[in-house]
């Protein structure tokens, strides 16, 4: 394997960081998604599923592709495995001539795994250089029957046990998996963890358990990966052994596995120790001793192995890919719809502002007691001048009513606003609840949350404003918890009061001109900021016929009065700056208060491209090609050598005992 190829796998690695695959997302869900590859090339799988093959994807690629592609030369890895009591450890034993594994009748026998090496070969072995995420742990005393042998300690939890031993040869590491039907959950997990870390399966059955499912599916999943299998077929009642070999070899032909030893074991008694006699192993013993002389074989098998785990990694990161692109899309679909809703009320609070109803009701009772009726203004001369005159004096001895028809203005934009908040909010949710996806983040959105703490803009409203500011000081100061809706409803307060304010600063500022001063004065700051924040709902907004529904003209005769002051084209930008700035703050809360779903979409982004990880596995899927390649390659040339010299005899891997 070039650097670049291990930078590249590398690479996948770090990929799959960036691939939470946060969303509940049922496959078809998000019809149109590209990369429909499937883990087994015929079912979809849902988010569950691809959520278990992303942690093996990288369990595998720490424990095995990435430390096995640094060194084809280490150790070759032997994982023992089979079902319970099927006689493994009693078989590991037998081969090492001392009972290193514990076995025995009590279920499940091998609790923690057991590392079997050379003292030569510890360095290789190391927790740096091999299932680097499974730690270890040593145990002494571990000779026959003693107390402490491996499995026996409950508080070891996940855990290697190395034991370096004579009996084997240089370059091969034997692993005494747990069972993989064991009845302990963590057990049968740590079994297919160690199996995909493996360079050869050394499969242990029975006679009686040769055609179980759990086996097979193992089996399956070896010959997709192209791993190399051996396989011991134990407990065969004396002369049933070619009927009972003959049927096992049946079944891997028609599954497409090619064992490359099958070795027959009958039933016998074992002796004190609880092994078998070393005779019944002598085929398997002398094929392992063999195997670990010939350096050749041993990268062939290793290079196949390896071969078949990266083209695995390929096909299940198209399958990733695929999953992938169903979160993007059910991300943006949830994204999208919060986003048009929030909008949409935008829009509306826009609306309120422009086509007069904002200026009836409360508005318009206020209004008619700021400036008199109808009749008042009719009574008026048509000359502006003398107008402005007799309207200012009539509303400088009246500054409460100016402060009234504020707050009428404050109370009207207030309820618009927290409706128009309130229906976003709720059709949002009604969207998210028809997808999968969408019930998975809302779920993540009602789960108990820290206690919400009102924003600083609702604390600090000035004091001369009470309204819904002063209560949430008030609560505040009492210890009470105010509830989402009580904090947006003060800041959204907040928000108007400044508004009024700054409408006020607006117009102290345009009157400061000389000319405009005195006739500014004639009618007074809080009568004038009124005058203009009515005309910022009536002169912006397009709406035509609105005298009629303003004290029977009154606000027409306002806006001239202002234009008086300041002149027409002043009033209009005046106004259009005022409904602008209310907008835009409008707009602001409206953010806020869309800020649980957008943090719970930001908290669920699916982060990594569905495109860069279809990349990724076809630049996978060509180094798994050149690496098979090679390996056949490899073999091929093994085999001519081999059969130089032995003439014709089978190279050790391949030989069938």
């Amino acid at each position: 394997m070039t650097t670049t190829d291990y930078a590249q796998l590398k690479a996948a690695r770090e990929l799959l960081t960036r691939i939470p695959l946060p969303l509940d997302v049922e496959a078809g869900e998000t019809p149109g998604t590209p990369y429909t590859v499937t883990h087994d090339g015929t079912t979809e799988h849902g988010t569950a599923t691809a959520r278990t093959l992303l942690a093996a994807m990288a369990r595998q690629l720490d424990d095995y592709i990435l430390p096995r592609s640094a060194s084809v030369d280490n150790p070759l890895t032997i994982v023992v495995g089979g079902s319970t009591g099927a006689g493994k450890s009693t078989l590991v034993n037998t081969l090492l001539g001392e009972p290193l594994t514990q076995s025995g009748a009590i279920r499940p026998t091998t609790r923690h795994p057991v590392l079997l090496h050379r003292a030569e070969d510890e360095a290789a072995l190391s927790p740096e250089r091999f299932l680097p995420t499974l730690p270890r742990t040593r145990t002494s005393g571990m000779n026959a029957g003693s107390q402490a042998l491996p499995g026996l300690d409950p508080k070891i939890a996940r855990a290697l046990i190395p034991i370096t031993t004579s009996a084997l040869p240089q370059g091969i590491a034997l692993i005494d998996a747990p069972d993989i039907d064991s009845v302990s959950e963590e057990n049968r997990t740590l079994a297919k963890e160690l199996l995909s870390a493996a360079d050869l399966w050394l499969f242990v059955t029975t006679a009686n358990r040769y055609a179980d499912a759990v086996p097979w599916e193992l089996l399956h999943e070896a010959a997709a990966r192209s791993i190399a299998i051996a396989v011991v077929l134990n407990r065969v009642p004396e002369g049933d052994e070619d009927a009972i070999e003959n049927d096992l070899r049946r079944m891997l032909d028609e599954a497409g596995i090619h064992a490359v030893l099958i070795h027959t074991v009958t039933e016998q008694p074992r002796d004190e120790s609880g092994m078998l006699a070393p005779v019944s192993l002598a085929p398997l013993t002398l094929w392992i001793r063999e195997l670990g002389a010939d350096a050749p074989a041993r990268a062939a098998i290793a290079r196949q192995t390896l071969a078949g785990a990266v083209e695995t990694l390929a096909g299940n990161l198209q399958v990733l890919a695929a999953e992938q692109a169903r979160q993007q899309a059910a991300h943006q679909s949830l994204a999208t719809i919060a986003a048009e809703e929030y909008e949409d009320a935008l829009t509306t609070i826009d609306g309120a502002l422009s086509d007069g109803s904002l200026l009836r009701g409360e508005v318009l009772s206020r209004w008619h007691d700021f400036v008199g009726t109808g009749d008042f203004f009719r009574s008026l001369d048509s000359t502006i001048g003398r107008l402005r005159d007799r309207v200012g004096s009539a509303l400088r001895g009246q500054p409460a009513a100016a402060q009234k028809v504020e707050d009428a203005l404050e109370s009207g934009i207030h309820a618009v606003v927290l409706d128009a908040a309130a229906r976003a909010s709720e059709n949002t949710r009604t969207r998210w609840r028809a997808s999968r996806a969408g019930r998975s983040l809302l779920a993540r959105l009602d789960a108990p949350q820290a206690v919400s703490v009102a924003p600083q803009t609702a604390s600090a409203a000035p004091e001369q404003n009470v309204g819904a500011s002063g209560e949430a000081k008030g609560n505040e100061a009492k210890g009470e918890v105010q509830s989402t809706e009580d904090i947006f409803s003060a800041a959204v307060a907040e928000q108007i009061r400044l508004w009024q304010g700054s409408v006020l600063e607006m117009i102290r500022e345009e009157g400061a001109d000389k000319r405009k001063r005195a006739r500014f004065l004639s009618l007074g700051v809080n009568a004038t900021a009124v005058m203009l924040m009515v005309a910022a709902f009536s002169l912006t907004g397009g709406i035509t016929g609105i005298e009629a529904g303003i004290a029977g003209g009154s606000g027409v005769v306002g806006t001239k009065l202002l234009e008086s002051i300041f002149g027409e084209d002043a009033v209009r930008r005046m106004a259009t700056r005022a409904r602008t700035d209310l907008l835009e703050r409008m707009a602001d809360l409206l953010t806020e208060h869309a800020q649980p779903f957008t943090e719970v979409l930001e908290e669920t982004d699916p982060q990594a491209e569905a495109e860069d990880i279809h990349r990724a596995a076809e630049q996978v899927q060509k180094i798994a090609a050149e690496m098979s390649a090679q390996s056949q390659a490899a073999q091929a040339k093994g085999a001519q050598t081999q059969g130089a010299q032995t003439q014709g005899a089978q190279t050790p891997w391949s030989a069938t005992a």
